[in-house]
């Protein structure tokens, strides 16, 4: 059996960096769920920072005209009680939306990193949710993983060091998809696979010793399962000049 989704992170609908920065935050989401269910693919995982408020009922709508499933995780510029008004969140954790489902044999763990501080609560969630027989697809905004780029050390989430420990003790594949640095990136450690998939809206360019936009693309994350092998193919999709 094999069976694919997507995901799409950072679009910034909205809000201050996609408007100083010129980038047409609804027209390139739309552009990508267009072509993602061109592709046959209607599954869809948001992975944070969402954009403002007001463009909450724009994001919801679009997915329901091109995806027939959608999660949701936050971001750091997300608020749990916007996003509710929309989303019924599945699993709650101490105030954060953390939940996870059992699918074709793997656990897909939805993380809540919102707060970019790991709590207690959710550190102990996460060992419990780790108790399982199957590879383990995790979805978080910030990445676990540590990253050599000035762009990692800005605005890590504090205590992902617990969480890395946890998953390099679990005795199958881990896989994690994130965004929040606004940059393509793919490192393995040990057991751990880490997806870092390029924002819906604009790019930093990954190795510049200061925060540095770039305009040229933007892209998401098809994610396939085939029995229990995991591939992912990172999308660009350059700018229109």
């Amino acid at each position: 059996m094999t069976r694919s989704f997507a995901f799409v992170t950072d679009p910034h609908l909205d809000d201050a960096f996609t408007r100083h920065n010129q980038v047409p935050a609804r027209e390139n989401l739309l552009l990508l769920l267009q072509e993602i269910a061109g592709k046959g693919i209607h599954e869809v995982v948001i992975g944070g920072d969402i954009g403002e408020p007001s463009s909450h009922t724009f994001l919801f709508d679009a997915l329901k005209e091109y995806t027939s499933a959608c999660k949701i995780i936050l971001g750091n510029f997300d608020k749990l009680e916007d996003v509710r008004q929309h989303y019924s969140a599945p699993g709650l954790v101490d105030g954060t939306m953390c939940y996870s489902e059992d699918r074709d044999g793997f656990r897909y763990i939805f993380f809540d990193s919102s707060s970019e501080v790991l709590a207690d609560a959710q550190l102990q969630w996460l060992e419990q949710e780790l108790k399982t027989a199957g590879k383990v697809l995790l979805f978080v905004h910030h990445p676990i993983v540590e990253i050599p780029i000035m762009l990692d050390a800005l605005q890590p989430l504090q205590g992902r060091e617990k969480i890395k420990a946890l998953l390099l003790k679990h005795p199958h594949a881990v896989y994690i998809f994130c965004g929040h640095l606004h940059v393509t990136d793919q490192r393995q450690e040990q057991n751990i696979h880490q997806t870092v998939t390029p924002a819906t809206s604009a790019q930093f360019v990954k190795e510049s010793t200061e925060v540095e936009v770039d305009r040229s693309y933007f892209g998401y994350s098809i994610v396939t399962i085939t029995g229990d092998t995991v591939t992912t193919e990172i999308v660009r999709r350059e700018r229109d000049r």
